[in-house]
């Protein structure tokens, strides 16, 4: 009867485990969908098709990347993204791993088959988003580098963690994608720990921030969720666009910041806007976020993407004792890769990927055939933002209203047309297209794109605004 018994018990184990199996496969494959959807077919092959997943002992996931390089790109270009699906995806809760092929695994603890919490938890400075194999943190002042475009911000985040009262509440940074906010928030965050372990900082993502709101409200536990992020010296919040036109979140996100500021504790947020343009429901958030310190971080200048650069070197060399990158292609790397640190680093991690890996010399060569291999052509790069800001100058309106949800003519038209211009000057993918004009789904894209061809084909005098703006944008 015992012998049965275990056979019976072995038999729902292997049952059970088959069916986790399956379980996770299914929402991984629901995730890689979506990404491709929204990082675009050649960035998704090349990043995200290689990635494994899998069950660890301890009840996480991990994510399995080829390399080092590889891993550090997916935790800082995809990693909030993947854990913001999965959890919206999978019915347990789940940590997300991030791992490099080879890199340990975390030792068995607790599996996690409980309910997903209320409340995100995570502690500033120690998640794989900003440390390295060491557990040393990656993104830090001394590994921040400083210029004309991101000073006044770098001064701003360095006072703040030096001071025991906010100077400033909150401190806003703002810029386009990939100029250093994120590095800069995990800097102040790991700044704090260092100085005074006493003090706790939280970084969170606005997904992270509207993800634990969202699940406290659906199991009615708001008030772990308060605790969480309000139980802190200093909160640090990124991508805050993603917070607005969502009355409820606004709502908490407002009281949040707000009882924070009253104890004088630090806030700090990120967008890729200013708060002025920032497409806020509610008035009084509008006002809060205003009333504080606003930084712009701009593009880096070619000192400073050299500067980084070297950075970003001596960071590779701790992993490849013998890569050597002659000063010429430095200045060649520095010179032709304009648009953000975080493209620097990318190119980087590719040319690394061609030579280091494979005991090659980084020679010109090498450099040329990754730039070609990357289609990263000579001709300027342009965002989604210099369009809105290009086509809303054109039109006599503002950036603000051709992302808000007015539908007079004077503001559809620009719409449509900065929709298809962001389509056919950039490489973003219609999802990411239709998130920057206020949160749009990507078939609203389609159809603009769709309508103004449409106009164009039909020989309307909309063909001469789009030619005086593709001329303004790509010699601006």
């Amino acid at each position: 009867m015992a012998l049965n018994k275990l056979a019976v018990a072995e038999a729902k184990s292997k049952e059970f485990d088959a069916q986790n199996a399956e379980a996770i496969s299914t929402v991984w494959r629901t995730v890689r969908a979506r990404l491709r959807r929204e990082l675009g077919e050649p960035l998704y092959a090349q990043e995200i098709a290689r990635l494994r997943v899998r069950l660890t002992e301890t009840g996480a996931i991990a994510i399995i990347a080829p390399s080092t390089f590889d891993r550090d790109w997916v935790e800082d270009h995809a990693g909030a993204r993947i854990r913001a699906i999965w959890a919206e995806t999978d019915a347990v809760f789940r940590e997300i791993l991030v791992l490099a092929e080879g890199q340990n695994l975390p030792q068995p603890a607790v599996a996690a088959s409980s309910p997903k919490p209320a409340a995100p938890e995570q502690d500033a400075g120690k998640s794989a988003s900003d440390t390295d194999d060491e557990g040393e943190p990656r993104f830090t002042f001394d590994t921040f580098r400083v210029g004309p475009a991101n000073e006044v911000a770098a001064a701003a985040a360095r006072t703040m963690v030096g001071s025991s009262v906010p100077p400033f509440n909150p401190v806003f940074f703002y810029g386009d994608y990939g100029v250093g906010k994120t590095h800069l928030m995990h800097a102040v965050a790991t700044a704090v720990e260092l100085n005074d372990p006493s003090r706790k900082a939280l970084y969170l993502t606005a997904e992270e921030f509207l993800s634990g709101f969202v699940t406290a409200m659906k199991e009615r536990d708001t008030i772990a969720f308060k605790e969480t992020v309000r139980n802190v010296d200093y909160l640090l919040i990124d991508d805050v666009h993603f917070i607005a036109g969502k009355p409820k979140t606004e709502d908490e996100f407002l009281h949040t910041i707000a009882a924070l500021i009253a104890e004088n504790k630090q806030v700090v947020l990120a967008s890729h806007r200013p708060p002025s343009e920032l497409l806020m429901s509610d008035n009084r958030l509008r006002s809060l976020l205003t009333g504080g310190l606003s930084c712009p971080l701009g593009k880096p200048d070619l000192d400073l993407r050299r500067q980084i650069l070297d950075c970003k070197i001596a960071q590779a060399k701790c992993h490849y004792p013998v890569l050597d990158v002659p000063e010429a292609v430095r200045d060649f790397l520095a010179a032709r890769i304009t648009s953000s640190a975080r493209e620097l680093e990318g190119v980087l991690n590719n040319v690394i990927c061609r030579t280091a890996l494979l005991g090659l010399p980084v020679t010109m060569e090498a450099v040329s055939n990754a730039l070609r291999d990357l289609q990263m052509s000579s001709e300027k790069r342009l965002t989604v933002d210099e369009i809105q800001k290009a086509v809303a100058t054109h039109f006599g309106v503002t950036a603000a209203d051709i992302c808000s949800k007015r539908r007079t003519q004077t503001v559809v038209r620009p719409r449509h047309i900065a929709m298809y211009l962001s389509k056919t000057l950039t490489t973003r993918s219609l999802p990411d297209i239709g998130r920057r004009f206020g949160g749009r789904d990507h078939s609203t894209v389609i159809h603009a794109v769709n309508k103004v061809t449409s106009m164009i084909e039909s020989g309307d005098p909309i063909t001469q605004d789009i030619d005086a703006l593709t001329r303004t944008l790509r010699n601006g």
